[in-house]
């Protein structure tokens, strides 16, 4: 299958080997918009490529997914609002538009939404087809033959980009739900994390040059009912992810000319939250809003006559969690709030980051020579935790 827009310029004449070697050589200019974000990853960056005609894996596409926005079912794993709209919020452009959307519909009517990005994570997604989906390499070629077909993608647009990747932990979950022990996952660290690095390498070569890379998340404090604090089994996996993928990112940042690398600390940014959750307004952390009653899964699922298996909480802005393992709309702001701004506690004199590799998400874009936006303006949010630095 071709994903083709139609060239209007000089661009037209580029190959992809030329437009490498050209990237290569590309300046930054300051003040300016991003270019177009491009996303790869699993369920914690998916805005719609499950297939919504699918029964067995369309679930992000039934009520009450979208419950708190946009009202309806919108492909995203969540209540409302996902990480890959905050991210878009945040340096000004739309949420790029779904590869799965792409596919099923007319190139021509989509054309302009494809030169603001495009993003191909799925769902289910991993280093490995652990749940049988589409891996993040797979995704990465997926880009690698857009970029091939569509010229406009030069290398000014390509260099001027942002790329965000999202490898939450799918390969270890499916290993530990086969019954995997302890010391197997650990041996899977390392080539989960180097197949991360991998995709970054990939993408560096075809000309992009921003990237933002999430960290695992917190396995100890996934949502279960009765639960009062996270436990410490999984801390050693999620350890020395962290450790491999810090190290790995160094790397690429001193061999990689023009690279700039960020990774969102996502499992230092669950335990703030969950350390502190009365100045988020959650309640409850571990009870999902949508769930089976007396249990956590089934969000979406209905019987042979169409009649839900779940019900939905009267409380969702006071939940973290929306189904067993993703984070409501307002848990969802709630990271990226710490991401963009970072958090001045009470009582203390120093900011926390939750950024490796710079102060601030806000502050990296700008570094790039983008304007940054806020992302409680831009997403029309009403929500507002008091301690955040400025």
């Amino acid at each position: 299958m071709g994903i083709k827009v139609i060239a209007t310029d000089m661009d037209a004449i580029f190959s992809l080997p030329l437009l490498i070697f050209l990237c290569l050589f590309s300046g930054r200019a300051s003040g300016e918009k991003a270019q177009a974000l491009f996303v790869f990853g699993d369920s914690f960056a998916d805005t719609g490529n499950r297939n919504p005609y699918n029964q067995t894996v369309n679930r992000p596409w039934r009520r009450p997914y979208g419950f708190t926005w946009p009202g309806y079912p919108a492909g995203r794993f969540s209540s409302g609002k996902i990480q890959t709209d905050f991210w878009a919020d945040i340096i000004g452009l739309p949420t790029p538009i779904s590869y799965e959307l792409l596919r099923s519909h007319e190139c021509n009517a989509t054309g302009k939404k494809i030169t603001k990005g495009v993003n191909f994570a799925v769902g289910g997604s991993g280093i490995f087809r652990s749940y049988g989906f589409t891996t993040v390499a797979e995704q990465v070629k997926q880009f690698k033959d857009l970029i091939e077909e569509n010229p406009q993608f030069n290398c000014h647009k390509l260099s001027r980009s942002v790329v965000l990747i999202s490898a939450a932990g799918n390969d270890y979950s499916a290993f530990r739900d086969r019954n995997g022990s302890i010391a197997g996952l650990i041996k899977l660290v390392k080539p989960v994390v180097s197949g991360t690095i991998k995709a970054v390498k990939d993408l560096y070569k075809c000309g992009l040059r921003n990237f933002v890379v999430s960290n695992v998340a917190s396995f100890g404090c996934a949502a279960e009912i009765g639960k009062t604090s996270c436990n410490s089994n999984y801390d050693d996996i999620v350890s020395l992810h962290t450790k491999l993928l810090r190290r790995s990112v160094e790397k690429l940042r001193s061999n990689y000319m023009g690279l700039s690398i960020i990774i969102s600390d996502l499992i230092s940014a669950t335990k703030h939250i969950f350390s502190y959750p009365s100045l988020y307004g959650f309640v409850d952390l571990f009870v999902p809003c949508c769930a089976a009653k007396g249990g956590i899964e089934m969000c979406g699922e209905v019987d042979e006559r169409g009649r839900a298996l779940f019900e939905v909480c009267n409380n969702v802005e006071e939940k973290f969690y929306w189904d067993s393992i993703h984070p409501t709309q307002k848990g969802w702001f709630a990271f990226m709030s710490l991401y963009s701004y970072g958090a001045e506690m009470p009582g203390q004199n120093k900011t926390l980051t939750f950024i490796n590799g710079a102060p601030n998400a806000i502050s990296w874009v700008e570094s790039l020579g983008f304007f940054a936006y806020n992302i409680s303006i831009q997403s029309g949010s009403t929500y507002q935790f008091d301690f955040f630095h400025y």
